[in-house]
């Protein structure tokens, strides 16, 4: 049983978590602002003083975490400045978004030697259409425009490694190649995953990188045979014999399959802790108010973990 299991059963180590939480936005919304890093560095000696990223950053946090808008955070901005008296002139709301555009938010999980189990599966999250209410009231016929979320996670610790985020006619089938390249640094021993990935690109490209695919086949799948009709060495020969020997059920069980529901736990904390639906317009702001999304997430998990460890 892992660390952070044992904090979901135990209503103390639950209670100290959701303590460690309110610390944590605390520290979001008071955080030490009349640090030098607050302004920017002048690259060249006479241009004028402007926000440093480091803030802008701060800002971003806030919209994201407290649904701010642009203007809200430029209102925040011009206090800040005139509390601490900085030498800086504040910049517009405008100014606060294009600066937003241009952050480098990659996703930077903790390098480790373990290893490690990995959950993939992706998740939609909306932006735009007028809600399922009113869809539903007066009997509106149009498609909610979506966006999607591919994840791979952490089966024991819960962190997000690796996020793709791309537009909804991409399949998930197409993005766990891209995710196994960026997981190549860590020593991946079983990458869990749901029917959708049930093809043969998907797990040659989980073996090239020397772990275990444990993807179910498909209701009808058959067995791959070779030129001269003898069966293929392969994972998903003998999870199909498995299956049809013992059921699918046994094979979920003896396999350890049912941790695979850990991605879909990290896409219920991203859809709850903030929404199912993106402020954003343009797709660019849109993958950065998602990797801002997951960059928090993976915050309050380092505290849960950190919670469990102390107790």
């Amino acid at each position: 049983m892992t660390n952070v299991e044992k904090t979901l059963q135990n209503y103390a180590l639950t209670n100290r978590f959701y303590t460690a939480q309110g610390e944590f936005i605390f520290n979001v919304w008071f955080p030490p602002l009349a640090s030098k890093n607050f302004i920017a560095k002048r690259p060249k000696r006479g241009r004028p003083k402007t926000i440093s990223d480091e803030f802008i950053r701060y800002l971003f946090r806030l919209k994201v975490l407290f649904s701010f808008g642009y203007r809200q955070l430029e209102g925040i901005l011009k206090c800040v400045v005139s509390e601490y008296n900085l030498d800086v002139n504040p910049i517009s709301y405008s100014q606060i978004c294009r600066r937003v555009k241009k952050l480098k938010l990659n996703i930077k999980p903790k390098k480790t030697d373990d290893e490690l189990s990995i959950a993939i599966d992706s998740t939609g999250l909306k932006i735009k259409g007028q809600g399922e209410w009113r869809r539903i009231k007066h009997t509106e016929k149009y498609r909610s425009g979506w966006i999607k979320v591919h994840l791979a996670v952490n089966d024991k610790t819960g962190e997000i490694l690796v996020v793709e985020i791309t537009t909804e006619q991409k399949t998930d089938a197409s993005q766990l190649l891209k995710m196994i390249k960026k997981l190549k640094p860590f020593n991946i021993k079983q990458v869990y995953a749901d029917g959708a990935y049930d093809q043969t690109k998907c797990r040659e490209a989980i073996c090239d990188a020397g772990a275990v695919p444990l993807i179910p086949p498909r209701k009808n799948a058959r067995l791959k045979k070779g030129k001269n009709g003898e069966l293929v060495d392969s994972y998903r020969n003998d999870d199909i014999l498995y299956i049809w020997e013992l059921g699918a059920a046994a094979w979920k069980q003896d396999l350890g399959y049912h941790r695979r529901n850990l991605s879909e736990t990290a896409m219920m904390r991203l859809k709850h802790f903030f929404s199912e639906r993106l402020s954003s317009i343009s797709f660019k702001m849109q993958k950065q108010e998602v990797l801002m999304r997951i960059q928090i997430l993976n915050e309050l998990n380092a505290v849960k973990l950190e919670v469990a460890a102390n107790q």
